[in-house]
C-alpha cells in the first residue's frame, strides 16, 4: 500500500497523554489553594472574582499566575469565564469545593495512589508486582484513601438500599458483612434505612477506627460490629447475612484471592441474601477481540471503558490487582452456584453488582 500520498497522523493522541499529567498537577494545585473554596464563599453574588481578587483570596502574591492556573482550569472545564471574572462551573460546585456534599477535592489527592508507584510502572509490568516500598506507601496512604472516597460511595450506598427495597431483599432488621468497610460510607449508609440492623465490618487494623468514628458521628456505633485482618480469613460473629457488601476490593486483589473473596462472600448470602459488588470493571476479554465478521472491534470498548481501564492500571502500579471482568464476576458466582442477576449504574461511573444464589428460595 502506497502511503506517501496519505495524510501523516497528527500528534494529538500524544499531546492528549501528556498533557493529561500537566492537568492533574493544575487541578491538584488549585485545590491545595483553596482556589474552588474561594471561589464558593463568593458564589452568593454570582459575579465571581477578577485574577486580582482571586489572588488575594488565596495568598497569592501576584495575580498573573493566577490568570494562568484559572484559564487553564476554564479551558478543562472546572471554571467559566465571563469577561475578566472567574466562577465556578456546576461540575467545580458540586465536586471540587471541599464542603460540597459529593465532594472529590481529597480524592483527586488520592486516587493515583503512592506517587512513587508510577516512575516505576515499566518496572512493576515487567516483574509483574510493584516495589516493596510502593506496596509500604500504599499501605500508608490508605486511610486517607478510604475517607476520600466515602462522599461518593455514600451516595452509591444509600441508591443501593432504596433498589434492595424495591425488590424486597432489605428486611427491617437487617444483618450486613461489609468486606473491606473502608471509610463506613456503606454502614453507614445501609444503617440510616435500617437503624435497627447490625453491620459486620471488616478491614485493616488502621482503616477501622476511621469506619468506626463515622458510624459514631450518625449516632449507630452499637449496631457496628468491627473485626480486623484479612477479610479472607477472618473470624465473622455471624454464619450469615441478608447482605454483603464488596463495594471496590475486588480489582486490588489478584483473581484468585478475587474470586475466593466472592465465594465468600456468596456463602455469606446464603440461599436469601444478596451479594453486592461495586467496581469498575475492565472490558470482558470476548467483547474486545476484532471480529471480521460485525462484532464489536477492540478498540472502540476499550475507548469506552477508559475510565475503567485506568483505573486498573492505577491497581496494577501499586497492588498485586489487574482489575475485574464482569466475565470474572459471572465466572467466580457460577462456580459458587450462584448468579449475577441484575447491574445498575445509581451514581455515574459507578457501576453495582448484584449477585444471588442458585437455589431455588433465592431465584424465587
Amino acid at each position: 500500500m502506497n502511503t506517501t500520498s496519505a495524510t501523516p497522523a497528527g500528534p494529538a493522541p500524544v499531546w492528549d497523554v501528556i498533557n493529561g499529567f500537566t492537568s492533574y498537577w493544575a487541578l491538584s494545585a488549585a485545590l491545595d489553594l483553596g482556589l474552588f473554596d474561594a471561589l464558593a464563599e463568593h458564589a452568593d453574588s454570582g459575579k465571581g472574582l477578577d485574577a486580582k481578587q482571586l489572588a488575594a483570596s488565596i495568598g497569592a502574591a501576584e495575580d498573573a499566575p493566577v490568570t494562568v492556573l484559572a484559564e487553564t482550569l476554564v479551558a478543562l472545564d472546572l471554571l467559566a469565564a465571563v469577561g475578566s471574572r472567574f466562577r465556578l462551573t456546576p461540575v467545580a460546585e458540586h465536586y471540587l469545593v471541599s464542603s460540597a456534599p459529593a465532594s472529590m477535592a481529597a480524592l483527586v489527592r488520592y486516587s493515583p495512589g503512592p506517587p512513587g508507584a508510577w516512575p516505576g510502572l515499566a518496572e512493576t509490568i515487567r516483574t509483574g508486582a510493584p516495589e516493596p516500598a510502593v506496596t509500604a506507601d500504599l499501605t500508608a496512604l490508605y486511610p486517607a484513601l478510604v475517607r476520600a472516597t466515602g462522599p461518593t460511595q455514600a451516595r452509591v450506598a444509600s441508591a443501593v438500599a432504596v433498589e434492595l427495597e424495591r425488590r424486597g431483599w432489605w428486611p427491617m432488621q437487617p444483618t450486613v458483612v461489609d468486606l473491606g468497610c473502608g471509610s463506613g460510607a456503606w454502614l453507614t449508609a445501609l444503617l440510616h434505612t435500617r437503624p435497627s440492623g447490625t453491620v459486620i465490618a471488616v478491614d485493616r487494623p488502621n482503616v477501622l477506627p476511621i469506619a468506626e468514628q463515622a458510624a459514631k458521628e450518625v449516632g449507630l456505633r452499637e449496631q457496628v460490629i468491627t473485626v480486623a485482618g484479612d477479610y479472607l480469613e477472618a473470624d465473622l460473629p455471624v454464619a450469615a447475612a441478608d447482605v454483603v457488601v464488596l463495594a471496590h476490593v475486588l480489582r486490588a486483589e489478584p483473581p484468585e484471592r478475587a474470586r475466593r473473596l466472592l465465594a465468600r462472600a456468596v456463602e455469606l448470602a446464603g440461599a436469601d441474601g444478596v451479594v453486592v459488588v461495586v467496581d469498575y470493571t475492565r472490558p470482558d476479554p470476548a467483547r474486545t477481540r476484532h471480529d471480521d465478521s460485525g462484532g464489536e472491534d477492540r478498540g472502540a470498548v476499550c475507548v469506552a471503558a477508559r475510565h475503567e481501564l485506568l483505573l486498573s492500571l492505577t491497581m496494577l502500579a501499586s497492588t498485586a490487582g489487574l482489575g475485574v471482568t464482569v466475565a470474572d464476576l459471572r465466572a467466580w458466582a457460577e462456580a459458587a452456584d450462584a448468579e449475577l442477576v441484575d447491574s445498575f449504574e445509581p451514581v455515574p461511573r459507578q457501576h453495582v453488582r448484584l449477585i444471588r444464589s442458585r437455589t431455588p428460595e433465592a431465584t424465587s
